[in-house]
């Protein structure tokens, strides 16, 4: 199996408009950037939501991704 080193990786922490955790890493490799969004419910019910966003130039569009996609799965109505 081939690795892949990254050149940077960030975490942040915080909480969005539903006082729900949301952890964001970012991690920058020599051809693109890769955002993974988690999101960790406090209140019932508990769940854990994942999202994952890349883009060959921007860590911030990546994110947007990553958070659009993560945002559907844990909010979107059923």
């Amino acid at each position: 199996m081939q690795t892949i080193d990254f050149i940077d990786r960030r975490v942040s922490r915080f909480m969005n408009e539903y006082n729900d955790e949301i952890e964001m890493e970012i991690i920058k490799y020599p051809d693109h950037y890769k955002v993974v969004v988690t999101i960790c419910q406090e209140e019932l019910p508990f769940k854990d939501f994942i999202g994952i966003g890349t883009d060959r130039r921007s860590a911030r569009r990546a994110a947007r991704k990553a958070l659009k996609s993560v945002y559907f799965e844990a909010y979107s109505e059923e």
